[in-house]
């Protein structure tokens, strides 16, 4: 756990025990446990454990733990202003794309004056995969600037004024008529390596490419490949599959690619603290808890 989230727990509630470390905790004395990921064997050392409370909206690496106590409470950290910072990054790297920035940056660098049109926003479609909290802040945004928005989900979900499709066929249609795809999906066994060469491939030529829910869910080798190939114009990644990528990875060096160290959005250490510790009092009052997780869908 970070220094500022441990500070904030300290500074909001003086009358609890936090401890900043696993090795500081007396093992029966721990309730509650704010973690991003564990290793195995952590959970059962700490045999009153009552909650698992997880610093960010994704909890796929908390529950990926094989000794996770069935029946054990796992909570997320619900930032409304996380859906606005990662509305902000699609906008932005939506905008990047269609606007042809760089290609204009290139042209400054050049001495280059040379007027040329851009894609009007209106005739560049707009597939969200994942329509929960993100999704929809996300659909709403793009909308405001102009551009034509639908979106699918793994079950089938009604939002006025939102075109929506889903399932395996509602998927296909989705991405055959998609000139920008974001994922904004949880990680889920349904989701892992979802989109992979057959599904990208789906995507109209010159189609751009936005990941902002899980890098698991990407086939890199794929995507990196209909890069090269010209089917894809560009990939904006805030989420890979190794974080950081190996040296050797070719996503630092691709021209394509477009690379931010998972920064679209980050839950404030105030928004972390007070949501955990209105838990762990709800918890000891009996009373019904926020955010909670159903861990057999994974979100």
């Amino acid at each position: 756990m970070g220094a500022p989230i441990v500070d904030s727990l300290r500074a909001l509630a003086p009358g609890v025990q936090v401890w900043g470390h696993r090795e500081e905790a007396p093992a029966d004395a721990v309730e509650a446990m704010l973690a991003w990921s564990l290793k195995p064997g952590v959970l059962p050392a700490y045999p009153g454990l009552k909650l698992l409370c997880a610093p960010s909206a994704g909890v796929d690496k908390l529950l990926a733990v094989p000794d996770l106590p069935a029946g054990l409470p796992v909570a997320r950290t619900v930032d409304p202003q996380q859906h606005v910072e990662i509305a902000q990054y699609v906008v932005g790297t939506a905008l990047r794309h269609t606007r042809e920035l760089d290609l204009f940056a290139r042209q400054q660098q050049a001495g280059d004056w040379l007027r040329r049109p851009v894609r009007a926003s209106a005739d560049c479609r707009v597939g969200i995969l994942g329509l929960g909290e993100v999704g929809r802040f996300v659909a709403g945004a793009m909308q405001a600037i102009g551009y034509p928005v639908a979106g699918w989900s793994r079950s089938a979900k009604s939002i006025a004024g939102l075109a929506t499709h889903s399932g395996a066929e509602g998927l296909k249609q989705l991405l055959s008529t998609s000139d920008i795809l974001v994922c904004a999906l949880p990680l889920t066994p349904e989701t892992r390596d979802l989109l992979d060469r057959r599904t990208l491939s789906l995507l109209p030529r010159g189609a751009y490419f936005i990941n902002v829910g899980r890098g698991e869910q990407v086939v890199e080798d794929d995507l990196l490949a209909l890069l090269d190939e010209g089917h894809l114009a560009g990939a904006a990644l805030d989420v890979l599959r190794d974080e950081p990528p190996q040296p050797g990875n070719k996503v630092w060096a691709h021209p394509k690619a477009f690379v931010t160290p998972h920064i679209a959005a980050q839950a404030s250490a105030d928004t972390v603290a007070r949501q955990c510790l209105e838990n762990l009092r709800r918890l000891r009052a009996g009373e019904p808890l926020l955010n909670l997780v159903d861990v057999a869908r994974g979100y």
